[in-house]
């Protein structure tokens, strides 16, 4: 055995090895589920209810699915990101993701290496020699758990040497002094493998082997959640306000279960071992449980429970206070400066109410004066970022994009839903034009986003305007801010809000001019590049786009009053 030392080098490879085979399978065994599974599953999640525990049973679902907790968190936190379900769905959702992981980990600690060599072979002859979809798929998933359980069983015969020499006794007796070193040590190797089932199977393997005891091994699985809520965050990043929050709750609830857990830990492994079925006659007046060595074939089934417990109390203790974190998610602004609640799915609509058309109606113009002033409050982002450009403000933008793109689908289907029941003349012939003012306001919103594009071509590709020419362009910009006061003043316009938006609009155009005959000069004097002259002029023109677009709300406005 080729040795550093009195390190055992080859265990390490054998080690290694192991761990790619476990990982393999859970990846082939995920793929497999996923493409028998199609996208009827998707379909099922969208149409999920408001009710708190069917969102946490379809989220337990999803990550059984995947086999993957880390895969199912990312996927609720694009469904947020689309508007398809609020942050109090999603809170269900995640804490429902976390339970759907334990089905894997649970698979995994039969540790049926006997059957793992027949498993790869029939795994293999399905998946490669037949043609039928659905056999393939079934192939896919034996394959995946004859490598999930070949993996494993390389993994603690090559961890079983290296337990042994002294240099990893003196690094795990360091490592593990403290519980809580257990469980961030779990919850690193969770967020690199991206999976919890996965770093479950593999805290198995170090147990078994004899390189953690068992204490740390439950707390490496307790730590394996905080390392899916950490890459939850991460993929929440770049989203929305609400994806934000949900993933910035989620650690917080995690932390607690944690926390809890860690108060009660003896107390802890004793529920465990009651739930465990076996031989539990060592345990009786045990006060010890640092020096505790269970049978080697109990550890799998005990720390897999360990796993599957410590989720279920978690969604027990915090399913039912869903509401409550839910409403207080304003204390948790990861923005300042956010303007409204950026929600991409309507706060004012229910489709409960639409055969009440009266109530429907006002429902429906609450949430188009919510569109408008999230509207509003994006083009007065855009100005900020012609005076100085600022990423926070770029991500802000895009996220008030995102959210104008689907309140005007969500709202479009529920003015089409409200137009085919019995309403009266009057509001019947103010169906039209309220759809037509949501579209506008995406339409405003696209043309927003038009500038911002602009502004950072000028940015990121170093173009330069001269002083005149930005001068000229912040003048323009205060212009049309005139006009988007006015449509922010709310819905209840008079004749002369509406008389005043079109002279504005038209000393717009007049200044338009004079702006672009300055523009032709300083082209015509070598002042300014070709390149820069036609973003100017894009961005000119977008300006007076929004001047137009607001002063054509304002105008359909009047009309429905």
């Amino acid at each position: 055995m080729s040795e550093f030392g009195s390190f055992p080098l080859s265990s390490l490879a054998e080690a290694l090895g192991g761990i790619g085979l476990f990982i393999l399978g859970m990846k082939t065994i995920s793929e497999g589920l996923q493409r028998l599974a199609s996208n009827r599953f998707r379909g099922m999640v969208e149409k999920v209810s408001r009710n708190r525990v069917s969102a946490a049973f379809i989220g337990t679902c999803l990550a059984s699915l995947l086999q993957s907790g880390s895969s199912a968190a990312i996927i609720v936190i694009g469904f947020i990101n689309a508007g398809l379900i609020s942050l109090y769905q999603a809170l269900a959702f995640l804490l429902g993701t976390s339970l759907g992981a334990t089905i894997a980990v649970q698979l995994i600690a039969f540790q049926i290496s006997i059957v793992a060599l027949p498993a790869i072979f029939f795994g293999i002859l399905l998946k490669f020699f037949f043609k039928k979809r659905y056999l393939v798929n079934i192939g896919e998933l034996i394959l995946g758990a004859g490598l999930i359980f070949l993996g494993l069983n390389v993994m603690e015969s090559g961890f079983a040497p290296i337990s042994q020499t002294a240099i990893i006794r003196s690094i795990n007796d360091y490592v593990f002094a403290w519980r809580i070193s257990a469980v961030l040590f779990g919850a690193l190797i969770t967020f690199l493998v991206q999976s919890a089932s996965a770093a479950t199977g593999i805290t198995i393997a170090l147990c078994g082997s004899g390189l953690i005891s068992f204490p740390d091994a439950v707390g490496l699985v307790i730590g394996s959640n905080l390392g899916i809520a950490m890459i939850t965050m991460l993929a929440a990043l770049s989203g929305t306000m609400v994806a934000r929050r949900a993933a910035y709750i989620n650690i917080i609830i995690n932390l607690l279960a944690v926390f809890i857990v860690l108060l009660l830990f003896h107390l802890f492994l004793k529920t465990v071992f009651f739930f465990t079925p076996g031989n539990m006659d060592f345990l009786v007046d045990i006060t010890d449980f640092s020096t505790l060595t269970p049978d080697k074939f109990l550890l799998p089934r005990l720390i897999a429970n360990a796993h599957t417990l410590f989720n279920i109390f978690m969604l027990a203790l915090f399913l039912p206070l869903v509401g409550f974190f839910t409403r207080s998610a304003q204390s948790f602004s990861l923005n300042r400066g956010d303007v409204g609640n950026l929600a991409p799915h309507p706060q004012y609509l229910d489709l409960r109410v639409i055969n009440t058309p009266t109530i429907a109606m006002l429902q429906t113009r609450n949430e188009i004066r919510r569109m408008t002033e999230i509207a509003c409050s994006m083009y007065d982002d855009i100005v900020r970022l012609l005076y100085k450009f600022d990423l926070k403000v770029v991500r802000l933008v895009n996220q008030k994009e995102t959210t104008l793109d689907a309140l005007q689908q969500q709202l479009s289907n529920f003015i089409i839903l409200l137009s085919r029941q019995q309403i009266d003349f009057e509001n019947s012939i103010r169906i039209p034009v309220m759809l037509h003012i949501v579209n506008e306001l995406e339409e405003l919103g696209d043309v927003n986003i038009a500038i911002l594009d602009s502004l950072q071509k000028k940015k990121y590709e170093k173009i330069h305007f001269s002083i005149h020419a930005m001068s000229d362009l912040k003048k323009l910009a205060a212009a049309v801010g005139d006009v988007i006061k006015v449509l922010d003043k709310g819905e209840d316009f008079t004749l002369d809000d509406q008389d005043k938006a079109v002279l504005l609009s038209n000393a717009i155009s007049d200044l338009k001019q004079v702006i672009m005959n300055g523009h032709v000069t300083r082209m015509k004097s070598g002042q300014c590049t070709v390149e820069a002259g036609l973003l100017y002029n894009d961005i000119v023109t977008s300006f007076v786009k929004v001047s137009d677009h607001t002063c054509l709300i304002i105008k359909t406005w009047r009309e429905l009053e």
